[in-house]
């Protein structure tokens, strides 16, 4: 049997001491993991007091193959304003791979010396740990996710995929909107403007060089042979079609009760489809793409608008194409490695972002404060509450940060999205002096940092978001907005006349 670690770590240390975790990791797990271990916020023993938690990883994050071992350096910085004789606890998580925590006890002793003290120990974790058994990657994506057990499985699932699958499940979603745009006027006038300008012939070059439709059809044939299924019928068990069908289940459950209700219908993805249709004409291709961007964003849509009206108009390509090419051809294939957690979190905190914008508007209010009434918005809430979403993408964000910092490009990409926001506006001419890139990270940090842990404020930014961005899940949202119970209305207060009142109170006339 292996040796286990301990569940629970106890230390006798002073204020402002520093303990420093040797960690020896073994992964007896099928899967690759991602390494970020984290540790919870402090909490003062019989009391309501919590204290930040401070650590810093060497190296920031480990990638550990299955069958590997890897070792890693955590200092924790121990609270200053700690007292003697008070204890401390927390817990040493690693998100996405175990649920269980190591569980961290502090006895705060009284300064011995004025030098800061430090406190090295060893610990070494083999996965899985405590016994718990590997879960399959999909397995739990069945009728059983309308609940927050399904939310929080696929949560730690989404360590385990890679971002390839995503990837190319959202280009076609983009495609097939920028396929339906194509079809109106004010769609095929931006597509013929854009057809003439060196912006629209370097991006069809570089999309030929990388390869991209084969990408596609290869990233769905592996997507298939790992998810095969005889149980589920086709286009029912990619990423976006199950986390739509969890999120409309929420109408008609109760998680609370733990009760599981009737989900919403939602047309099955039929990815493989959309992909035979637009073929491996890479120039249809990036029509689309381009136009359904410009559904999808409208700061894009303003910069091709611009694009299209100031660039003078050429067939020619020129040198930034085969650039960008390779880019894209060295960008794909690293999608296989990094987990899809990375771009989930990318995705939220830009659909609450969105959804944060609309809730000014006085649309956007009314059907927040009709959705809040609702049994949906309970569940949704609750869900987020119990599989600790808030948290979840906090320390996500903090390992995408040092991702990008170990690799020497924090500044140069500020994520997945402002990485290829910004290659798509590198296909513009060396003269362009437009359009600036719309994604920045300090957006989405300050917005993170102004939901915080608030379950309601988060699952309202992304609901909202999503109706900004799909009319099909807006028209959804609005019919269940209109079952929220009437508000109660106040009983008015009986009418007495005040003749009455003088009548019946002889005290009154004196």
């Amino acid at each position: 049997m292996k040796p286990e670690p301990p569940t629970s770590l106890k230390f006798q240390l002073q204020p402002g001491a520093t303990l420093v975790l040797q960690l020896s990791f073994f992964n007896e797990m099928n899967e690759a993991v991602l390494l970020r271990p984290t540790l919870e916020d402090w909490v003062v023993a019989s009391s309501d007091r919590v204290l930040s938690a401070s650590q810093n990883l060497d190296p920031p994050y480990i990638y550990l193959f299955s069958g590997s071992k890897a070792s890693q350096t955590m200092e924790i910085a121990i609270p200053a304003e700690v007292s003697p004789g008070q204890m401390l606890k927390a817990g040493l998580r690693f998100p996405g791979i175990q649920e269980n925590a190591i569980a961290l006890d502090l006895e705060i002793v009284p300064v011995a010396q004025p030098l800061p003290q430090i406190l090295e120990f060893p610990l070494s974790v083999t996965f899985p740990i405590f016994g718990e058994t590997n879960p399959s990657s999909w397995h739990i994506f069945d009728g059983t996710t309308a609940g927050s057990a399904g939310l929080i499985s696929g949560i730690i699932d989404l360590d385990r995929i890679p971002t390839r699958w995503l990837a190319a499940e959202l280009l076609i979603i983009i495609a097939q909107r920028g396929e339906e745009y194509a079809g109106t006027v004010a769609g095929s006038t931006l597509l013929e403007q854009l057809k003439t300008t060196a912006f629209f012939q370097n991006g069809a070059i570089a999309l030929g060089q990388a390869q991209l439709p084969q990408w596609l059809s290869e990233s769905l044939t592996i997507a298939n042979t790992l998810l095969a299924s005889t149980s589920q019928p086709p286009g029912q068990n990619r990423l976006l079609y199950l986390w739509e069908r969890w999120l409309l289940s929420l109408a008609d459950t109760d998680v609370e009760a733990n009760e599981i209700g009737n989900p919403i219908g939602v047309p099955p993805f039929l990815a493989e489809a959309a992909v035979a249709q637009l073929g491996g004409d890479t120039d249809r291709w990036w029509e689309t793409l381009l136009l359904g961007l410009a559904v999808l964003s409208p700061p894009i849509a303003r910069g091709l608008e611009e694009i299209a009206r100031a660039n003078s108009p050429t067939t020619a390509a020129d040198a930034k194409a085969a650039e960008a090419g390779y880019r894209l051809a060295t960008a794909l294939p690293g999608l296989n490695f990094l987990p899809v957690r990375w771009l989930v979190v990318e995705l939220l905190v830009v659909l609450a972002q969105i959804g944060n914008e609309f809730a000014q508007s006085d649309r956007g209010r009314q059907l927040a404060h009709n959705l809040g009434r609702t049994r949906f918005f309970k569940n949704g809430v609750g869900a987020l509450s119990a599989a600790k979403v808030p948290r979840w993408l906090q320390i996500s964000q903090s390992a995408a940060t040092a991702f990008a910092t170990a690799i020497g490009e924090a500044n140069a990409t500020g994520g997945m999205l402002a990485f290829w926001e910004q290659w798509l506006w590198s296909l513009l001419p060396a003269n362009s002096p437009f359009p600036p890139s719309t994604l920045t990270p300090s957006a989405g940090e300050t917005l993170s940092a102004e939901l915080g842990m608030n379950s309601d404020r988060w699952f309202e930014a992304i609901v909202l978001g999503l109706a900004t961005l799909s009319p099909r899940i807006a028209a959804i949202l609005e019919a269940i907005a209109a079952l929220a119970p009437p508000l109660p209305t106040r009983p008015s207060p009986p009418q007495i006349p005040g003749e009455d009142i003088i009548s019946e109170s002889p005290s009154l006339r004196r």
